[in-house]
């Protein structure tokens, strides 16, 4: 079973700001490599991953999407922390009802984040 948030900060910070990347407003796919090769390297399976992306960093940075003129360059790391912790401290209707679950498991930029992982980490042996 995956550790909460709130306990495992030091190995969530190495994932959360690959994973956030995918909710800024420019052309995300250009971040894939990076994210890969970060997301990779981290001690979560793919469906721990994609918890986590669904869990803690959709409901958090998914407004991004939805702005104008949204950010862009990427999500400053302390702001990003500190709303995924207090999220997932929260028990409101936002817990309940997040659309990241119906949604993120049929993003294309998701999936091809997905495959990359996980031939990356077949073609290194983990």
């Amino acid at each position: 079973m995956m550790k909460k948030a709130a306990d495992d900060v030091t190995n969530r910070r190495t994932v959360w700001e690959p994973l956030s990347d995918m909710f800024l407003d420019t052309d995300v796919s250009l971040f894939r490599d990076s994210r890969i090769n970060k997301l990779a390297a981290s001690p979560y399976s793919i469906s721990e991953l994609e918890s986590i992306l669904i869990e803690e960093v959709y409901p958090v940075c998914v407004g991004n999407l939805l702005c104008i003129a949204g950010e862009w360059e990427g999500f400053d790391e302390r702001w990003l922390e500190e709303k995924i912790l207090r999220h997932c401290q929260s028990r409101g209707m936002f817990r309940i009802f997040n659309f990241g679950r119906m949604t993120v498991p049929y993003s294309s930029e998701w999936r091809a984040t997905k495959m990359g992982v996980v031939a990356l980490r077949k073609k290194a042996g983990n």
